[in-house]
C-alpha cells in the first residue's frame, strides 16, 4: 500500500503524542487476539519479535493521539 506523504501541517512536533498498538493472533478457535499498548516504539518492536518466534501472527500500528475538547 502507497500513501502520500503527510501534509507540511501534519509533520510530526515535539508536543505530539503517539501510540503504537501490537495485535498477535494466534491458531486458537474461535479466533483470539491479544493487543497491547506501548507509548515507545522499541518495546513494540521486540514485542512483535517475541511473538512471531512464538508462531503468533502479530501486526504494530502507529497511531496518533489528539486530546478531546475540553468543554
Amino acid at each position: 500500500m502507497i500513501s502520500n506523504p503527510p501534509e507540511p501541517a501534519e509533520l510530526p512536533t515535539m508536543n505530539d503524542v503517539y501510540a503504537v498498538v501490537v495485535e498477535c493472533q494466534g491458531e486458537h478457535v474461535p479466533p483470539r487476539h491479544r493487543r497491547r499498548i506501548y507509548l515507545s516504539l522499541a518495546p513494540a518492536e521486540k514485542a512483535v519479535e517475541r511473538a512471531k518466534l512464538s508462531g503468533l501472527r502479530a501486526t504494530l500500528t502507529l497511531y496518533r493521539l489528539v486530546p478531546a475538547g475540553l468543554n
